[in-house]
């Protein structure tokens, strides 16, 4: 027994000792990760410095209402692409274990047991078989990383991990902004909805008027179609509204990964109080902020990686396999000094001529890495205009509501006075409905130009990286 555990020293002595040196003296090929130089502003077109900025608050702090602050956390909860963006990452957390595991030698067992009757009859025949044999033996097996092929495939799958990760805080910001987005233009529609029915009840009130007038003799048959016209085309506007509603309430609940069901209200749009700070920062802060652009980089580097383990490819591999056990036709006799079997072998085994096969391989490899950095910079490039675009919608949508605010007070006041004015005979009915149709499109107008307002405000949020 002291024999066996003498042997078992020495050899992991051995081991230990070849480890040291062949990782000293490895050499990794394959390029080195460097990040591309590409084309980017040095500054936002548009800039409103503020001391702090929407992009460094969470979602729960920018969207007040808590009706939508229920919605966001059943999607971040229940969505089934978010569900499926962290079986991805824990997919790509196996995967680089496995790769991890690479690194290390591999130890087995083997227990073996025969008996048999074949060695007394072999010696009656003249002939020798092996009788009764028993053995117990473990096994350790290791591939020598000379080349670095291992550590680029274990590099190549911790980048995957990280750029699986990125994609789930991509998803999860785009969940949320679609929520947000979604929300809005529902209460935009309610709000559009009740205007088209209060104008759809005025019009009516319009229609029986004239009929009135029109069966005395007092107007003529044209107002009372005009009116007519007019009643009818806010009616179909209420069921096509109705409609819009059904249909977005529907893209909710597939964001909450629920079947249809009506959702409850909260704050209208005028009522909302979203922070509208932009931020002073310079387009090169999005490389650090934005996961989309982070994950497309990690991508790009696990890639890279893969050149690597081509070239490696091309070059020979050192392994080692060695045995220890024990060896006996008796198991009485299995643990005894003369039982010990032992054997360390040295492999080198390398490619030498595949018609270019290792080459082709390598140049695939490049070619795919190639196209990460297309897909790297063209990543880039969305960002920026995702960013220029929500600040120009910020601007142009603030303006514009504004300018409907006016137009819808302007609007009011010359539908009073056309009425005032036909009520005593001035005009003709045909300037009363003008106005009031130049009234209600205001209205309209109004309430698209405020959804707008808040909808560009959540894809600057999220064109920035912010919410998660």
């Amino acid at each position: 027994m002291f024999h066996l555990l003498n042997r078992l020293t020495d050899m992991k002595s051995k081991f230990i000792t070849g480890f040291i040196v062949l990782v000293l003296t490895g050499c990794a090929v394959g390029p080195k990760y460097s990040r591309p130089d590409v084309k980017k502003n040095e500054a936002y077109a548009q800039v409103i410095t503020q001391t702090d900025s929407i992009t460094n608050l969470k979602w729960w702090d920018v969207y007040q209402d808590t009706v939508l602050q229920k919605l966001i956390r059943v999607a971040v909860d229940s969505n089934l692409d978010v569900r499926t963006a962290i079986a991805r990452v824990d997919e790509a957390k196996a995967i680089l274990g496995f790769n991890q595991a690479n690194l290390f030698p591999f130890i087995d067992y083997r227990a073996q047991g025969r008996a048999s009757d074949f060695g007394a009859i072999s010696q009656n025949a003249g002939v020798a078989f092996p009788g009764n044999s028993n053995s117990l033996l473990g096994n350790v097996s290791w591939e020598i990383d000379i080349w670095g092929r291992l550590r680029h495939a274990n590099r190549a799958a911790f980048a995957d991990l990280v750029a699986a990760d990125e994609t789930r805080k991509s998803i999860y910001i785009s969940v949320v902004a679609q929520v947000a987005e979604l929300y809005f233009q529902l209460r935009g529609l309610d709000e559009r909805l009740e205007i088209t029915r209060r104008t759809y009840e005025t019009r009516k009130e319009y229609l029986h008027i004239i009929s009135l007038r029109f069966e005395k003799g007092e107007t003529s048959e044209l107002d009372k179609l005009q009116a007519e016209q007019l009643a009818a085309a806010a009616l179909a506007q209420t069921y096509s509204l109705e409609r819009a509603i059904i249909l977005v309430e529907n893209a909710i609940n597939i964001l909450l990964g629920q079947p249809y069901s009506p959702l409850v209200r909260g704050l209208q749009n005028d009522q909302q109080k979203i922070p509208l700070d932009i931020p002073s920062g310079l387009p090169s802060e999005l490389l650090e902020r934005r996961p989309d652009i982070r994950s497309a980089e990690q991508q790009l580097i696990a890639q890279t990686e893969r050149i690597g383990i081509a070239v490696a490819l091309r070059f020979p591999s050192l392994s080692l396999t060695a045995f220890l056990g024990v060896a006996s036709p008796d198991i009485s006799n299995l643990f005894t000094g003369d039982a010990v079997l032992s054997s360390v072998t040295g492999q080198l085994a390398g490619p030498v001529f595949r018609f270019n096969q290792n080459k082709r391989r390598v140049d695939a490899e490049r070619a795919k890495a190639r196209q990460f950095a297309y897909q790297y910079e063209r990543t880039l490039l969305v960002a920026f205009a995702e960013v220029e675009n929500s600040l120009a919608e910020i601007r142009t949508y603030t303006n514009e509501f504004n300018a409907r605010q006016t137009q819808e007070n302007a609007t009011g006041r010359s539908l009073m006075l056309s009425k005032a004015l036909y009520d005593n005979g001035y005009t003709s009915f045909l300037q009363v409905l003008d106005s009031e149709r130049e009234y209600y499109n205001s209205q309209f107008e109004k309430s698209l130009a405020l959804e707008n307002q808040l909808k560009s405000t959540v894809r600057l949020y999220k064109a920035l990286g912010g919410g998660w």
